[in-house]
């Protein structure tokens, strides 16, 4: 039997999907948690949709897009890496 080479064991695919996940956390999932709780302890976590000036439930539109988004590509490249 020979070992697989480093590009054929899929680190660098689930390193991806990892990232990929994080910032799906980071920046769908918690400024959701952040406007529904109003916590002040992750104001960081909504900077990027702060010059949009939404208001109401309008704000968690774009969180959940980005959520949405990242939870789409992260199931796509691990259906793509169970396929290879």
């Amino acid at each position: 039997m020979t070992q697989p080479s480093v590009g054929e064991t899929g680190v660098g695919r689930r390193f991806l999907i990892n990232i990929i996940g994080a910032v799906g956390l980071v920046f769908g999932f918690l400024p959701m948690l952040r406007y529904l709780l109003e916590l002040d302890l992750f104001d960081f976590t909504v900077a990027p949709y702060e010059w949009l000036e939404l208001e109401g439930a309008a704000r968690l539109l774009p969180p959940a897009i980005v959520l949405v988004t990242c939870l789409v590509v992260a199931y796509l490249l691990e259906r793509g890496s169970a396929e290879a």
